[in-house]
């Protein structure tokens, strides 16, 4: 799935999108040059031209609108390590300028998304530290949009170190501090947390180890003040063909108002999962409950693994947050075709309010191999909301998406893209569809350091 931002009111971002095509585009030459500590690196540049089609049931009628537009667009991603440094990265941007035909109204929208990460980790040395940002959508309310560019903007950025001692042969104790900052469009997206944490872990065999959590977070909202600590013993195992790990333990908030009300929450916390890996898929399942709210979750989790990154992210109280995820990979379907699966399902208690509310998510990728110059994609995505009933849906989207891609030299390619949006929805927003029908001529680079 792709996420999407929109942000069309600045226009230093769309120069510096532009920019960053441009350099893309004369990456593939200048990519020789990088050393050996590029693992993954990948880039493309992009322009475009297309139609949308949009149709809104309005009850008693029903309107459409259709847009052609041209644009660019740019994505670059991978993987670069250098002794004891890492850095993980996945961008994309669009900038697009369409026209309604019905009325002659010209509009420009700018989105970007992604995530990266550095990590310094030398198990030489006591000290490790880490460095994130993210680039995201959020939202504020109930419900979905077919275009993920409506959504705010929300940049975060976090930051965090840690102390490593060994009080035994099989044992290391860590001290660590995160601290976690976002910046949004408005006062809503405006907040920050910190966390100090301690780790005791220990051997236990040579593919087992136990040990104890304990952190405090604090977070800073508009009007709200929020403290929250943790505690939970874990256990890990290495499996022949995996992993399997599992925590338990306790949580607890105390939420201080402007006016200085103060209220209290206790809940069990804990995690249990379990991975398969082999050289061509890994699976991996993992329930998962947890207390936080959208601030404290900015030190407490750091920019993820890259895959199946949300079309937006809500922005919620103090929760109590009960999920199911599972994902699947697969490489190698077939001799030429690649699949991708993940479905989640989470309960989510206010702690302030009382109420429950149920979020789902599912995806695939299917990817084939046509010829050795040409390959077809198809993707699919729906997501639902519902409130107190588990199986009452009140708002919910699907998104498919179909492209072809032909290599037309080394480095560059012709594709279609056929994206298609479902949004229903039980409450006041209008049910709509949305097709968009794309020809884009892109040029990229590709590189895989040898191992």
């Amino acid at each position: 799935m792709e996420l999407r931002v929109g942000n069309g009111g600045k226009p230093c971002l769309a120069s510096a999108l532009v920019g960053t095509c441009c350099l893309v585009w004369t990456s593939a030459a200048a990519a020789q040059g990088l050393s050996e500590s590029v693992k993954t690196l990948s880039g493309s540049a992009s322009v475009f031209t297309g139609v949308t089609h949009t149709r809104t049931d309005q009850g008693a009628s029903t309107d459409t609108n259709t847009e052609p537009s041209v644009g660019v667009s740019g994505q670059l991603g991978g993987m670069l390590e250098s002794g004891a440094n890492s850095l993980v990265l996945q961008y994309g941007g669009t900038l697009e300028t369409s026209r309604d035909t019905a009325s002659g109204d010209q509009e420009s929208d700018t989105s970007i998304t992604g995530a990266s990460r550095f990590t310094h980790y030398d198990p030489g040395s006591r000290l490790d530290f880490n460095l994130g940002h993210s680039v995201s959508s959020v939202r504020n309310d109930t419900g979905f949009v077919v275009n993920p560019s409506s959504y705010d903007t929300r940049n975060t950025l976090s930051a965090g170190a840690g102390l490593r001692f060994y009080p035994g042969d099989l044992s290391t104790l860590r001290f660590s501090v995160q601290a976690g900052r976002s910046f949004g469009e408005d006062e809503l997206n405006d907040e920050e947390s910190y966390t100090a944490a301690s780790e005791f872990s220990r051997r236990l065999s040579d593919r087992s180890t136990g040990g104890l959590n304990v952190s405090r977070s604090w977070s800073k909202e508009s009007d709200t003040d929020i403290t929250i600590d943790s505690a939970q013993l874990v256990y890990s195992l290495e499996t022949e063909n995996g992993y399997f790990s599992i925590g338990g333990g306790g949580s607890r908030a105390e939420t201080e108002y402007t006016g200085g009300t103060t209220n209290d929450y206790d809940a069990v916390t804990g995690f249990v999962e379990r991975g398969w890996v082999t050289t061509d898929w890994n699976t991996s399942i993992k329930y998962d409950r947890s207390m936080s709210d959208s601030a404290t979750d900015l030190s407490l989790n750091l920019p993820p693994v890259f895959s199946f990154l949300p079309d937006s992210i809500r922005i919620r109280d103090l929760v109590v947050r009960d999920s199911l995820l599972l994902t699947h990979n697969n490489s190698r379907v077939c001799d030429l075709c690649d699949l991708g699966l993940f479905a989640e399902g989470a309960v989510l208690e206010s702690q302030n309010s009382g109420t429950t509310t149920h979020e789902y998510r599912v995806g695939a990728k299917l990817g084939f191999q046509l010829t050795s110059l040409q390959r077809l994609h198809f993707g699919y995505s729906w997501e639902g909301d519902a409130d107190e009933d588990a199986d009452v849906i009140v708002d919910e989207i699907h998104r498919l998406y179909t492209s072809w891609t032909r290599q037309l030299a080394e480095n560059t390619s012709f594709g279609v893209e056929l994206n298609q949006s479902y949004l229903r929805s039980k409450s006041v927003t209008d049910d709509q569809d949305q097709f968009e029908l794309r020809f884009v001529l892109s040029r990229g680079f590709s590189m895989s350091g040898q191992r």
